[in-house]
């Protein structure tokens, strides 16, 4: 090896390990709710201190067990954004099967401070209340894209 390509080489080197203690850019930028013609956009960002959550679950019980629980989520789920006081932006909705038909589950997304603070918020769903569904919680981290709310 030539002593300019040893030269180059400890060059890269050197970029590259002073390059990994450099600060490097967020993976997604951080930005607050503006409002287009599109209704408010959140584009990633959570409401001041709280975090994405996701909720999905699937019934564990015969539809006609759980159709007045259903009926009392829906209520849950339209009060909590009437109300909003917290911040939640909660949207929510079921999943459909590849022939649009319901039975695929639902999904919620909401936001809260912590795990613990969004365990305590779904808690309250009717539907998890009556156990008539069975959940999963995860905390959604965005990367690409927005969520776009009328």
């Amino acid at each position: 090896m030539q002593s300019t390509d040893l030269s180059l080489l400890l060059l890269m080197a050197t970029t590259l390990v002073v390059e990994s203690f450099m600060p490097q850019p967020p993976l997604y930028s951080k930005t607050h709710p503006s409002t287009s013609n599109r209704g408010t956009t959140l584009m990633n960002a959570a409401p001041d201190g709280m975090k994405w959550f996701v909720k999905t679950e699937q019934f564990c019980k015969p539809y006609p067990q759980v159709k007045p629980y259903l009926e009392a989520h829906r209520e849950w789920v339209r009060s909590l954004r009437e109300d909003n006081t917290e911040q939640q932006i909660v949207v929510s909705g079921y999943r459909v099967d590849e022939n649009n038909k319901p039975g695929g589950g639902g999904l919620m997304i909401f936001a809260a401070e912590d795990h613990d603070a969004a365990e305590a918020f779904v808690k309250n769903d009717p539907l998890i209340q009556n156990e008539c569904v069975e959940y999963k919680l995860n905390r959604w981290i965005p990367e690409t894209g927005d969520i776009s709310l009328e």
